[in-house]
């Protein structure tokens, strides 16, 4: 306890770079605060703390040593816990698209991991925390650097950009005269939403950032739309293929393995789930019509039925016909082509049966 307290006091006291101290210095500002201990025990806190924390530092002054803490670092308070929601969080983020926004914060990073590692080898809890998904993640699209650091300088200044964008499919890039309104991480890409010269008055453009070549900021301002909102209707139809503006009813058929799945981890805010025939669950509630719906109501499979909206069950049941369409062709070709392995196989399945 001596020494975790001995410790704390030598972390408030080191100055910054500018000002580093040696261990004779530290040794006479720690024995000014009423603790008697002698210039070795000192020193060796000093290597602990350098060992443990990453925003101290030393550097060699002939033979002694120079000592420095990164101010702004040790005048973070944070529990154990924190820490470990932060390196959760910031490794989640890195895998969804923002591992070069992360590793600049590295210095935070680290030392959020230094406080899960403790003073012992034994209590090193840096490991006890991952980021992970049981969905499969494309890999992020490369974002030029300077790209990304403008148009974030640019909405923190208010300003407007000249850029050179590549649509995909294009083979020659084109100007844009854009205003900068906020930017998407979504999945494993960054999204601009904006407005540009030749955009319909009223739309918004989402433009994911490794289509831009270059960017540069301008004198010449375009104004932004009044009263923006990037969680507005208007914003997320460009962002998310959001389709309608207000939230829709669903009902959907689900079997009783994705009750228990959306009993534990709902679909909607105002979800219910109410046993029908058959072992079958009625879900009901409301959500906006979107590309993300759509992916996971495809996703599920042969475990739910879209009742309502009609609409959105005629578009999932024509997807579904034409996944099986694909699927009947090739059992066909096989059939003809591999004669030999589609009795093999059929005998296989019926064996497992």
């Amino acid at each position: 306890m001596e020494q975790l307290y001995r410790q704390d006091l030598i972390l408030g006291l080191l100055p910054n770079k500018e000002n580093a101290l040696d261990s004779t210095a530290i040794h006479e500002r720690v024995t000014n605060q009423g603790i008697d201990v002698d210039k070795r025990t000192i020193q060796r806190d000093l290597s602990d703390l350098e060992q443990t924390y990453p925003h101290v530092h030393s550097r060699p002054k002939g033979r002694a040593k120079l000592w420095w803490a990164e101010k702004s670092l040790s005048r973070l308070s944070m529990l154990p816990t924190d820490a470990m929601n932060l390196v959760m969080i910031m490794d989640h983020a890195a895998r969804f698209g923002m591992a070069a926004q992360v590793q600049k914060l590295a210095p935070i990073h680290d030392y959020a991991k230094s406080l899960l590692k403790g003073s012992r080898p034994a209590q090193d809890c840096s490991g006890k925390v991952i980021s992970n998904t049981r969905f499969v993640l494309l890999e992020p699209s490369l974002v030029k650097p300077e790209v990304l650091e403008t148009i974030q300088q640019a909405l923190l200044d208010d300003s407007s950009l000249e850029a050179l964008y590549l649509k995909r499919g294009a083979t020659e890039p084109r100007q844009l005269h854009l205003k900068p309104l906020g930017l998407s991480y979504q999945d494993s890409n960054i999204y601009l939403s904006c407005v540009f010269k030749g955009l319909p008055k009223g739309n918004i453009a989402a433009l994911p950032l490794h289509r831009f070549q270059s960017v540069k900021t301008t004198w010449e301002k375009l104004e932004a739309p009044e009263n923006f909102d990037i969680n507005s209707n208007e914003a997320r139809s460009s962002l998310i293929s959001q389709r309608s503006q207000h939230p829709a009813l669903l009902k959907l058929r689900i079997t009783h393995t994705l009750y228990e799945r959306l009993r534990e981890n709902a679909l909607t805010p105002d979800q219910k789930l109410e046993a029908v025939a058959d072992g079958w669950w009625l879900m009901t509630g409301h959500l906006h019509l979107s590309q993300g719906l759509d992916l996971w109501l495809l996703s599920q499979g042969e475990h739910l039925e879209v009742l309502e909206p009609i609409e959105l069950r005629e578009q999932i049941a024509t997807s579904a016909k034409r996944m099986m369409a694909l699927y009947e062709k090739i059992n066909a070709t096989q059939a003809v082509a591999y004669p030999h392995h589609s009795v093999s196989c059929h005998l296989t399945m019926e064996t497992q049966q």
